[in-house]
């Protein structure tokens, strides 16, 4: 089992998938105070408004990535069944919605953090791997 049949679109966007996923859960909006010795702090995560459409899509888009690395790995394995679409354009509207979703929930709230500004990275790198992805597969032409 070689990863050297694996396409770098493909590594950027199951890589860039999943550390979102993990920085998912980071506080990505807090505000906090205090008055005297008495100090209130309050923190949201990305699973939150718009957070949790992104973290569900992302989950999907990873197991579906997942699934088809290991066909490319271990082609034996499984087959896939006939479908009616080409599995690039799964793997490009998955990653198009997390996008999506991902931006909007970046500006919903208030209050940022700096964790929120780290995530806007991984989302242009996740939409950087999509398209390097959509692009390796023959892009337009290919999707027709």
């Amino acid at each position: 089992m070689s990863l050297d049949k694996v396409s770098m679109g493909r590594r950027v966007l199951l890589g860039s998938a999943i550390v979102l996923l993990i920085w998912s859960f980071f506080s990505w909006n807090g505000v906090g105070g205090c008055l005297g010795t008495f100090c209130v702090s309050v923190t949201i995560t990305a699973w939150h408004g718009w957070g949790t459409a992104m973290g569900i899509v992302l989950i999907i888009l990873i197991l579906w990535e997942a699934i088809l690395l290991v066909q490319i790995l271990s082609p034996d394995a499984f087959k896939l069944p006939e479908l009616p679409v080409k599995p690039m354009l799964i793997s490009l509207a998955l990653g198009a919605l997390t996008v999506l979703f991902g931006v909007i929930r970046v500006f919903e709230y208030g209050a940022r953090k700096w964790e929120i500004w780290i995530a806007l990275l991984i989302l242009i790198a996740l939409a950087a791997g999509v398209y390097l992805r959509f692009q390796e597969e023959g892009g337009t032409a290919a999707a027709k």
